[in-house]
């Protein structure tokens, strides 16, 4: 368990923040999201006084994850991609964790069946193509709305291991998970690889929620954040942690398919440029 504090004015309680890590992200993203959050409270000390920031050791499905978060005991803080369910029943910090480069997803598929990929040049073809997805991401409805067809399964591990039986054709990822997990899967399925040409791009920002009705806890933690974006440490942050993977994807070289993302809330800041990554 990590444990971080900031003892500023120390008259004043701690803020306790408790950050949940979530099994399906790589430890890449784990990383990065602990720089931004220990980044943003210690900017903050000096409005909202001491705080204490720590890791639950905790590995739940997004349900189970959500009704902890309610509760605001075990863990009250957790980094995902945003849905209405999430934004109606706990506090979003609507910032872009991670400048929704999240929102760009590879595909990891059978490399033996890249040429079906390379020949897509329509939206259409590619929803042609099967796709797996998890039966609690909230990705999985936008894919089916849009009108792929989705074989769900109950959880990263689990579609790795579909993926390998031939039951879907490509598993959309983030550019962090995709790099990673074809790195962690390929030993039991060799020829698994991270798809070449194409990416879509699904407006599903990655945001901080708040659990446990703590309003003081989330108004600071933006404020912190604020404090970043307004001093280019959160790019800073973001580029530390992301260039290299970028490039290792190709991203700029791909055909970047749009999809609409139907249960985006309308309050998303898609118009704040200093928000979001843009590949081009």
């Amino acid at each position: 368990m990590l444990a971080l504090a900031g003892w500023h004015g120390l008259a004043r309680a701690a803020d306790v923040y408790i950050l949940d890590m979530n099994s399906s992200k790589s430890s890449f993203s784990d990383s990065h999201t602990l720089r931004l959050v220990a980044a943003a409270l210690e900017a903050s000390s000096a409005k909202y006084g001491p705080y204490e920031f720590r890791v639950a050791p905790l590995r739940m499905e997004r349900d189970r994850l959500l009704q902890e978060m309610l509760k605001g005991e075990l863990v009250n803080l957790s980094g995902q991609v945003t849905s209405l369910e999430w934004e109606q029943k706990l506090i979003p910090i609507r910032i872009p964790i991670d400048k929704g480069i999240s929102c760009y997803r590879l595909s990891l598929i059978d490399g033996r069946n890249q040429d079906l990929f390379s020949a897509v040049r329509t939206l259409e073809q590619l929803k042609a193509l099967s796709l797996g997805s998890g039966r609690q991401w909230s990705l999985t409805a936008t894919y089916r709305q849009a009108g792929f067809h989705v074989v769900e399964g109950s959880g990263s591990a689990g579609l790795h291991g579909m993926l390998a039986a031939g039951r879907f054709q490509h598993f959309p990822r983030s550019i962090d998970e995709a790099i990673y997990e074809q790195a962690a899967y390929v030993g039991n399925f060799p020829t698994l690889s991270l798809e070449r040409s194409l990416a879509l791009y699904v407006p599903s920002p990655r945001y901080f929620f708040l659990g446990g009705g703590q309003k003081r806890l989330a108004q600071r933690l933006e404020y912190g954040m604020q404090l970043l974006i307004a001093d280019g440490r959160f790019d800073q942050i973001f580029h530390e942690f992301y260039d290299g993977l970028i490039e290792k994807a190709g991203l700029r070289k791909r055909r970047i398919f749009h999809i609409d993302n139907p249960q985006l809330s309308p309050r998303t800041p898609l118009s704040n440029k200093a928000y979001w990554y843009l590949p081009y």
